[in-house]
């Protein structure tokens, strides 16, 4: 046999191999991206692209292209999107598992509870709410880490919102056409964390109208002291940003800002007014049938808002706090409020 024969008969016996004993599969094999921490699929692999939705720390997302880049193609549940490989990690499982992972199972994970962000522990499953410059809370650690991934912030996230990240804010705010405040707003999260921002997301009947009964469901505690709310004017549709001061038998707000005071201010035809007007509340998610006053009166705790004193919120039932009666106005406004919808 020549030389050439030889090698024919090799490349011959390789085919018939190759065709009769198949290399092994590997088919049945996944890889799996979990989440190192609350991560954002986006519609695209970019950070400034709109958000799907966060998948929680410990959640598993199937992976459809790992590529080159810094972003990964993964699927969860019906969702199809990227997410930064910075915040996941990619294991291989088996097939028997893909259904699992696809439909966006959560694997045990200590980071799941919280992480620990300067000495404080940061629940990462639950929204930020709105933040202005001066404000220190876990909230604004969250505001800086979706900055920094958004590549606006590249200081520590240690909860203090102060000139720099006021900034980053404003930057952002730009990026996306919004008005440039400083201020983290309701719109603002909205654009940053994506449409599952629960304090953010609403549209126009994408929230039912709850009922909160001020005294039988606690309401107190449901909208605690120190809660940024956003309020709609169901007559005009005008909406503000607001806090919570204090209240027993109701709720005492302040405007957050000069801004938000000018808004209510045109809701109520540019004069205050004890009026009561019908409101919807935003807060964490959940929008509840209100109705509030427009007269500044009483205790200031809020600079630099141009509203002298603060003024009341009431819910279902709550009560005023000179005569511990409920107001017939006020309920009126509440029942006008509950056939509305964000």
């Amino acid at each position: 046999m020549n030389k050439r024969a030889g090698i024919s008969l090799i490349v011959l016996l390789a085919l018939i191999a190759a065709v009769c004993f198949p290399p092994p599969s590997f088919a049945s094999e996944v890889k799996v991206a979990i989440a190192k921490e609350n991560v954002i699929i986006r519609t695209k692999p970019s950070a400034s692209s709109d958000g799907q939705k966060t998948v929680k720390a410990g959640g598993q997302m199937t992976v459809l292209d790992g590529g080159t880049s810094s972003w990964a193609k993964v699927q969860y549940g019906q969702i199809v999107g990227y997410v930064s490989k910075d915040y996941i990690s990619f294991r291989y499982t088996d097939s028997n598992e893909k259904s699992a992972s696809s439909q966006g199972s959560s694997a045990p994970s200590s980071s799941s509870s919280g992480e620990k962000v300067s000495g404080t522990i940061v629940d990462l499953g639950s929204p930020p709410d709105p933040t202005r410059e001066g404000d220190y809370s876990s909230d604004v650690v969250k505001l800086q880490k979706a900055l920094k991934i958004a590549g606006f912030f590249s200081g520590d996230c240690d909860g203090r919102f102060g000139e720099y990240t006021a900034n980053a804010v404003k930057a952002f705010q730009k990026s996306r056409g919004l008005t440039q405040d400083g201020i983290a707003g309701a719109g603002t999260i909205k654009y940053l964390f994506g449409v599952t921002t629960a304090t953010a997301s609403a549209s126009a009947g994408s929230y039912k109208t709850e009922q909160l009964d001020w005294f039988k469901d606690g309401g107190t505690s449901v909208i605690p002291k120190g809660a940024h709310i956003t309020i709609k004017d169901v007559r005009t549709g005008i909406t503000f940003e607001a806090r919570r001061w204090s209240g027993a038998n109701h709720l005492d707000a302040e405007p957050l800002s000069a801004k938000d005071t000018a808004a209510m201010k045109r809701a109520y035809g540019g004069s205050w007014s004890w009026h009561r007007r019908p409101v919807l509340v935003l807060y964490r998610g959940h929008v509840y049938a209100a109705s509030m006053n427009g007269m500044p009166h009483e205790d200031k705790t809020t600079p630099g808002n141009d509203f002298d004193g603060h003024f009341c919120i009431h819910f279902l039932n709550s009560r005023t706090h000179g005569s511990d009666k409920v107001d017939g106005e006020h309920q009126a406004c509440v029942r006008e409020a509950s056939r509305t919808a964000w």
